[in-house]
């Protein structure tokens, strides 16, 4: 049976940090080209309060396509953040859906198809599952008003840190440690 302590030192070893995922942790890209001066690293700069000339906007008459969204490193996702589009005509997404990938493009899953409205407040998608080491993650427009309009998105997640060697050294001492003392006790 392990020790409470020795428990506690792994489960220390490898802590799990709560984050927001955006602005310089995703490297958007797409084919589908752009309106005007929408360009698409506005949709992961930040700014979601000075709508509607922040964000990215499609080719006029685009309606749908995919947005390849890449990560940073691997994260542990547990929902999608959308800032839509909220001008006059409500060119926002209407559904669409998440396809993530691992570092070394292996598929890891996808989302069932999620409906969008145009709203100031983001809209937060909570996936049924928490999506691990995703390092990609491909946003499918599945259908749009007009054009595909985006003002921000971001994912939550966490990023679980690898410990260093000099701590995996240290459990794998104790376990000795633990293991000598119990045998010890058995005779």
């Amino acid at each position: 049976m392990m020790k409470p302590a020795l428990l506690s030192l792994m489960l220390a070893a490898s802590p799990a940090m709560a984050a927001t995922i955006g602005t310089t942790q995703i490297t958007p890209t797409t084919t589908m080209g752009q309106y005007s001066y929408f360009s698409l690293n506005q949709i992961n700069d930040g700014i979601s309060n000075d709508s509607p000339l922040n964000g990215y906007a499609s080719g006029f008459g685009v309606v749908s396509g995919r947005i390849t969204l890449t990560l940073d490193q691997a994260y542990d996702l547990s929902s999608f953040m959308l800032w839509n589009d909220v001008n006059i005509s409500n060119e926002g997404v209407r559904s669409f859906k998440l396809v993530f990938e691992g570092a070394g493009g292996d598929e890891l899953g996808s989302t069932g198809t999620f409906t969008a409205v145009s709203q100031f407040a983001p809209q937060t998608y909570t996936f049924g599952s928490l999506m691990t080491g995703v390092k990609t993650v491909h946003l499918d427009v599945l259908t749009s008003s007009l054009q595909i309009e985006i003002r921000e998105l971001a994912f939550n997640g966490t990023v679980t840190a690898v410990p260093e060697p000099e701590t995996w050294t240290m459990l794998l001492a104790g376990l000795g440690l633990v293991g000598f003392a119990t045998r010890r006790r058995i005779r």
